[in-house]
């Protein structure tokens, strides 16, 4: 059998995927609730399943509940399964120990017999009071194509958020942020221009946001855009 805690993804944790960096801002409807399903789980069960496309920001909240969780002294791991389904329904053992489970992309489990199985029975396991479940998917439970039924109905039990998918003004607006909470200052137009030249793919953009951050603190530069060209070589 896997050890569970070999298989947190990332092992530590991206320190500025919080609730406070979150794109929709700390006081949106699903970070409230976040905040609230882990204060709550000694009184009951916790189940929160956030759908979205790509870039709707559904991973960074997994990261930021994980962060939280670990900050009111709960034990918790995040499972990608994109990384970790190849290793089959043993990535679902011995996780019933913990206080939160955070599980990415449930959807590729659609039509895989043993992981459907896997993941009901993880989820009956865990189905208890002091325990904090949270999932993310592309689409909500009845359009996954989830052929376990009752596999289905589970994941309907939980407080489901849809989210948008970030806009280019999200992105370039999430960048400067982003940006500013490292004390670097990243203008609008020079998020702009990172939005035309590269992927907008935003855990692509944020390691760039990452080699500029460094790049500038070598050269003792602020960034500009012949900086910013010079440094990525565009």
């Amino acid at each position: 059998m896997l050890d569970p805690m070999q298989l947190a993804l990332p092992v530590t944790l991206p320190d500025d995927e919080t609730f406070t960096s979150y794109f929709g801002g700390e006081e949106s409807l699903e970070v409230t609730h976040l905040k609230k399903a882990l204060s709550d789980i000694q009184a009951s069960f916790q189940f929160t399943y956030l759908c979205g496309l790509a870039d709707s920001g559904k991973s960074h909240l997994l990261y930021a509940t994980c962060i939280h969780a670990q900050e009111l002294g709960l034990s918790t791991i995040l499972l990608s399964l994109r990384e970790v389904i190849k290793f089959g329904p043993d990535v679902l053992e011995g996780l019933d120990a913990l206080d939160v489970v955070c599980i990415d992309d449930v959807h590729l489990v659609a039509g895989d017999e043993a992981m459907e199985k896997a993941l009901f029975n993880f989820f009956n396991r865990f189905n208890e009071a002091g325990k904090c479940l949270v999932m993310t998917a592309d689409l909500l439970p009845n359009m996954l194509n989830i052929e376990l039924p009752d596999l289905e109905s589970r994941l309907a039990w939980g407080t489901t958020f849809q989210i948008r998918s970030m806009s280019d003004d999200d992105k370039a607006e999430a960048l400067v942020k982003r940006a500013h909470m490292r004390g670097l200052e990243l203008s609008d137009e020079c998020a702009r221009f990172l939005l035309t030249r590269l992927s907008r793919d935003m855990r692509a953009l944020l390691d760039v946001l990452d080699k500029l951050d460094h790049a500038s603190m070598a050269a003792q530069r602020k960034l500009t855009i012949p900086f910013i060209k010079a440094t990525l070589k565009l």
